[in-house]
């Protein structure tokens, strides 16, 4: 009885590499789909990030009769004659920890002294001089809880840098060896808060909704809540000026500024200034947000979400206009703002 041998066929070698091409294709068409869909869901928990925070102002509205303040008590504001005797250099969102589960941290806070010991020498401003830092945040625990990371206050998309790579050192810490954790939302203030102590009490018709020792009623946002800004969003990697911290503010953290001195969104070089300003040059980083203190922006493709002072959060474009942030940014300017 003969057997008869069985042929058993495999690839070729062209075949193989065939297949192997089509796999290949087939990833790189893949891959993009699937970048898509992962921008658009971080971009969507951002968004939902955001949200929560300013119903968190409302139902802080609703126990105190007045939206929180952007921050309290600056030591390194420029103008010494209206400075605040007591400085605190709190940052306002800590306010909103009751209102977003964080209640059991926000106990842990000693709220009747400061949240940061920044010294004045180490500002470029003369700082409040006249002032007085209240208690020591080295020693009443509130420069230890300042580098808790809060996932209400991150933005998934934000690769820039890890929420407590930059809130280290004289300028950016809460004090000594402690670290910051930083926050991608912040409530819309001026700039103007870093040269003037107190800028938000007499701003006038250039006042925003939130600023240094604010204390805005909905009846004072003039222009109307659904046309004002209240919040906005900003990276973790400021090129000028670190980044800014949830619990207190120091060195130029003054709060998202959309409007004022190089106005815009999305800013990774100062448009005022030639890009041969440094020397080295200074080559801008996508993430790396590089304005005159008040960075607004984000690594979302082309713009960045902003809170309006009615609760809801639109995303703006980059290429908005200036005139149209600043009139946004105002809470009784009297304009009347198209939201592109």
């Amino acid at each position: 009885m003969s057997l008869k041998k069985i042929r058993v066929r495999a690839f070729t070698l062209i075949e193989l590499l065939v297949v192997i091409a089509i796999i290949a294709i087939l990833i790189g068409l893949l891959l993009p789909a699937v970048q898509k869909v992962r921008e658009a869901a971080g971009r969507m928990k951002c968004s939902n990030n955001l949200k929560q925070v300013v119903l968190a102002t409302h139902n802080y509205l609703a126990t105190f009769n007045t939206f929180p303040h952007a921050g309290k008590g600056y030591s390194w504001c420029g103008n010494t004659a209206t400075g605040d005797a007591k400085i605190y250099n709190a940052n306002g969102l800590l306010l909103l920890l009751p209102y977003l589960e964080q209640s059991a941290l926000y106990q842990q806070f000693n709220l009747n002294e400061a949240f940061a010991s920044i010294s004045t020498t180490l500002a470029t401003n003369p700082g409040n001089t006249s002032g007085v830092l209240v208690g020591n945040p080295q020693t009443n625990g509130n420069a230890a809880l300042a580098s808790t990371v809060i996932q209400a206050f991150i933005c998934p998309t934000d690769s820039s840098a890890a929420p407590t790579d930059r809130l280290i050192g004289g300028y950016y810490s809460p004090g000594g060896n402690f670290k910051g954790a930083a926050t991608n939302y912040d409530f819309i203030t001026s700039d103007s808060d870093f040269g003037t102590c107190n800028y938000w009490k007499n701003a006038g018709v250039l006042k925003r909704m939130f600023g240094e020792n604010s204390n805005t009623r909905p009846s004072d946002v003039i222009d109307g809540l659904s046309n004002t800004l209240a919040l906005g969003e900003t990276t973790r990697y400021h090129a000028n000026g670190a980044a800014f911290a949830w619990s207190y503010r120091t060195h130029v953290m003054v709060g998202v500024d959309p409007g004022t001195s190089n106005p815009g969104i999305n800013l990774w070089h100062l448009p005022s200034v030639d890009p041969t300003w440094q020397n080295p040059p200074y080559n801008p980083v996508t993430g790396r947000i590089r304005t005159w203190w008040a960075a607004a922006g984000s690594m979302h493709p082309g713009g960045s979400h902003f809170a309006f002072g009615d609760g809801s959060v639109r995303f703006l474009n980059e290429n908005t206009s200036a005139v149209t942030l600043e009139q946004l940014s105002t809470m009784a300017g009297g304009e009347v703002a198209s939201v592109p």
